[in-house]
């Protein structure tokens, strides 16, 4: 008989309602400081080890469920264990879709080098996790070790976690819906400055995500204006990474029939090399692709001028053999030519910082940083 999960999401559903009901009655210092103690350093690093909350949730409610087994045992193919995976993917990734999906795994929290490694999560073996963060391994054991022998209340561990998610999320919405609200009241501006906005938002720690919304916005106001985009499709970011987020690039636009039509691949700080333009032609051999650019933004675009010469020889050669058109340039430079053909630069600009919004809700790529920097650009230049 197939195992229906549906008594578990209504578990979680309801610890998640007692979670806000202790926040509304100001209540959260009922929880153990014991609780607090062994949680609070995974909610802390929650921006970088995401999976490890999610599949702390999970294990708590597999004990909660089922108090008999062994969460160290979290594979089915371990004697006695269970598939946490499955459990997971049925359950607790959902439910985080819905409820905190800046947090959210794509699939499940059991596809991290760390959580599916055949380790039993015990003092003995479980020292060899490849956690992200190594500091992260003795505690998480600790807790592990704690949910396994009922040293501490699992039901409260929830609730905890729940509660500081919830808190989390309406934080950050508080963030981005000031920063929306700044961009909404900007004066008017030029092509200069806006681009000196974007170059700044650029040097931000951990910035590779930038570079794709700034194109896909300016993406998005084209469309709006350029006759070559009729009756095309620009696709919505794919907010969770993977190596091929549509198949081809960052960036896809389809034709009215649904097949590739223009495809832009975003590179942040590395130079394009013939490489990169010899998997292009090996990606979009026997599609329908017109235009494939490449661009980056690494300071001279190119390693260096003799590349850069083989690479505008190698793109003609592809263009005369094929049909094939590739664009090789930097992004401050596309982008530059591009907002020539922008009515009102407040639109980019307001389009921008909805599209960062919209990704820093749905995902930890875009941090809080991110957002709060971009506030502080708006308010610097257009005010």
């Amino acid at each position: 008989m197939k195992y229906n999960y549906n008594q578990d999401i209504e578990i979680l559903e309801k610890f998640y309602q007692q979670a806000i009901e202790l926040i509304e009655n100001q209540a959260l210092s009922e929880i153990q400081e014991e609780i607090k103690v062994s949680l609070d350093i995974f909610i802390q690093k929650i921006e970088t080890d995401k999976s490890l909350i999610q599949v702390i949730i999970t294990t708590l409610l597999k004990k909660i469920i089922k108090p008999e087994q062994d969460i160290r045992l979290h594979m089915a193919k371990f004697p006695n264990g269970y598939s946490a995976r499955v459990l997971d993917t049925k359950v607790t990734t959902p439910f985080f879709k819905i409820n905190f999906p800046r947090y959210a795994n794509k699939e499940t929290a059991f596809l991290t080098k760390a959580t599916r490694a055949e380790i039993i999560w015990n003092f003995e073996e479980g020292i060899k996790l490849p956690l992200r963060s190594k500091s992260l391994v003795e505690p998480f054991l600790t807790l592990i070790d704690k949910i396994e022998n009922q040293k501490i209340d699992i039901e409260q561990c929830i609730i905890y976690i729940l509660s500081q998610l919830h808190l989390l999320s309406q934080y950050h919405e508080v963030v981005f819906l000031e920063t929306l609200e700044v961009a909404n009241s900007v004066n008017i501006i030029n092509i200069n400055r806006v681009m000196k906005m974007v170059e700044r938002h650029f040097q931000e720690p951990l910035s590779s995500r930038l570079p794709v919304i700034v194109i896909f916005a300016i993406y998005k106001q084209l469309f709006k204006t350029i006759r070559r985009f009729e009756n095309k499709i620009l696709l919505p970011l794919n907010v969770h990474t993977s190596a091929d987020k549509h198949g081809y690039g960052d960036i896809e636009i389809r034709d009215n029939h649904n097949n590739p039509f223009e495809i832009l691949e975003i590179k942040h700080n590395v130079p394009i090399d013939r490489n990169m333009i010899l998997d292009i032609v090996k990606k979009s051999a026997n599609t329908t692709i017109e235009r494939y650019y490449i661009l980056t933004t690494y300071k001279d675009c190119f390693i260096n001028q003799d590349e850069e010469e083989y690479i505008n020889e190698l793109i003609l050669n592809i263009k005369r053999e094929s049909g094939l058109e590739i664009i090789a340039n930097g992004i401050v430079n596309t982008l530059k030519y591009y907002l020539r053909f922008i009515e009102d630069y407040r639109e980019f600009i307001n389009t921008y910082t909805e599209e960062l919004v919209k990704d820093a809700r749905n995902s930890t790529e875009i941090k809080e940083s991110h957002i709060q920097a971009w506030r502080i650009i708006l308010q610097e230049y257009l005010f």
